[in-house]
């Protein structure tokens, strides 16, 4: 077994000595978890934006208008900031960002609702911001909802008509930029996996590039013997100290924020362990193949820090490219988010299955890959 190994040992012992010392290298794994685990959750833990700054341009100035207003500036949704003259104006407060969607109720809507025919209220939002955009012209959209409802059945009853009569104004939501949603669960579900995998793998880089001396490795073999189990032991302390943040991580969404993991909780982190132990496989691998560590680094960051945008969880890559939809595949995140996501929403274990085997290959290939490496540098020698 690897864990009895002299080299095991002794590599395990010297990485361990090295972290006690203090420094970068030991904040990387205890302070920046814990911080990345603080702030990710202190900005989500409200679950949805509240409060967002709109712009309200009313050229109608009527009663319904008014109640239009007086509405959407209840709503804890949304903050009406600006009232512009213009839509040109609004359009320039969008762009710089003070608000973040606009409210036009054109001339007409006050009258509309005894007419045939009705001007459009409109929605414009910037959505270039996430979830930002789309919050703020949802809140909107549903307190003018209800103003509408509400007066088109008191006009049908002031008319003596029946309300199926009345055709109040509609509202339309235009998107300015690029839509999406948030939630608390759904977006700490994908941020704090990828923000630990991108920290496992610089984590990985800084242990294994600590070692070069020049290009070479020399000294570290000498001192562990090399090979599998030397890895092994230089490893583990960190990708068990990121996995312990992991389970610190699940504890909070799962435990205390009360987020429901219907599937299998044990699955989900053993799983994610094995993704953190990947990645640091990899690292590994670019620091031995390159031996130079500048360029691990660049490397890590990009296939970790690319792995939230290709995963599929935030960017739809349906009728995508064949690069990215290729280059989503071929990320170990992309497969561990499936599995994760999957046993949040109650899919049983043996769905799972082919994502763990998948999620092994990312650490057997690359250990194999460095230990031919190293072994062909020894022949050399």
């Amino acid at each position: 077994m690897i864990v009895l190994r002299p080299g095991f040992r002794a590599a395990l012992q010297r990485e361990t000595a090295h972290l006690r010392q203090g420094g970068w290298d030991l904040a990387m794994i205890t302070l920046f978890p814990a911080a990345a685990i603080l702030i990710v959750a202190a900005m989500l833990i409200a679950g949805v934006p509240r409060a967002l700054p709109i712009a309200v341009l009313d050229e109608d100035n009527g009663t319904l208008s008014r109640a239009i207003v007086r509405a959407v500036g209840a709503s804890p949704a949304v903050s009406i900031t600006e009232r512009p003259r213009s839509m040109p104006e609004a359009e320039r407060l969008a762009r710089a960002g003070r608000v973040w969607a606009i409210l036009l109720i054109p001339r007409g809507v006050s009258e509309g609702l005894e007419r045939t025919s009705t001007p459009a209220i409109q929605i414009f939002y910037n959505a270039s911001f996430l979830t930002i955009g789309s919050s703020a012209a949802s809140g909107i959209q549903s307190a003018v909802s209800a103003v509408l409802a509400e007066r088109g059945l008191d006009a049908a009853r002031a008319r003596g008509l029946p309300a199926i009569r009345i055709r109040p104004p509609i509202v339309q939501a235009t998107v300015l930029f690029n839509p999406q949603t948030s939630f608390e669960w759904y977006l700490q579900a994908l941020i704090h996996p990828a923000v630990l995998h991108l920290l496992t793998g610089c984590v990985a880089v800084m242990a294994m590039g600590r070692e070069l001396q020049g290009r070479s490795l020399a000294r570290w073999k000498a001192e562990t013997g090399g090979g599998l189990p030397a890895l092994a032991g230089k490893l583990l302390p960190h990708v068990a100290a990121i996995s312990i943040w992991g389970v610190v991580w699940m504890i909070w969404l799962t435990g205390i924020r009360g987020w429901t993991m219907n599937g299998s909780l044990l699955l989900t982190l053993a799983a994610q362990a094995l993704l953190f132990a990947g990645t640091a496989a990899i690292s590994v691998l670019l620091v031995v193949a390159v031996r130079k560590a500048s360029f691990a680094f660049s490397a890590t960051a990009l296939y970790a820090g690319s792995a939230l945008a290709y995963s599929g969880g935030t960017l739809p890559l349906d009728g995508g490219s064949g690069f990215a939809r290729g280059w989503s595949e071929a990320l170990s995140f992309t497969h561990y988010l499936r599995l994760q996501m999957d046993q949040f929403l109650g899919a049983p274990v043996v769905v799972s299955l082919p994502q763990v085997g998948v999620l092994g290959l990312y650490l057997v290939v690359p250990l194999a890959l460095a230990m031919l490496l190293l072994r062909r540098e020894e022949q050399a020698e």
